[in-house]
């Protein structure tokens, strides 16, 4: 289910940078969870505990791995692929699988697990 959040008046560079980190996170899932580690992004932008601007959230640091490895600035000069893009743009425009969580790792556990990710 696809629930509609406000929707974000995102940047080129932003849509970019958010479709960067889909890639890194999300690369493999299917759409709805690309879409759901974007609206994590998104709902951090939203949340007074984390920084309010999509380039702070993504690199904080300690929140994503690919931030801090480098492989984020790679997707990034090489571009993510169409469906990373596609995903990015519709979360901007309000797509959210994932309600208000915050938080996602590999694998299950306690949450909202979608492929191979569980969402908290």
């Amino acid at each position: 289910v696809v629930v509609q959040n406000p929707s974000y008046d995102a940047t080129t560079d932003e849509v970019l940078l958010l479709a960067a980190l889909i890639q890194c996170e999300a690369g493999g899932e299917k759409y709805e969870g690309q879409v759901a580690v974007g609206a994590v992004v998104l709902n951090r932008v939203r949340s007074s505990r984390f920084p309010n601007t999509l380039s702070e959230v993504i690199y904080q640091s300690g929140q994503f791995t690919p931030a801090a490895t480098g492989k984020l600035a790679s997707v990034l000069s090489r571009g993510a692929s169409q469906a990373c893009y596609d995903a990015a743009r519709d979360v901007f425009a309000g797509a959210n699988t994932i309600g208000d969580r915050l938080f996602f790792h590999a694998g299950g556990g306690s949450g909202l697990t979608i492929g191979n990710q569980t969402f908290y």
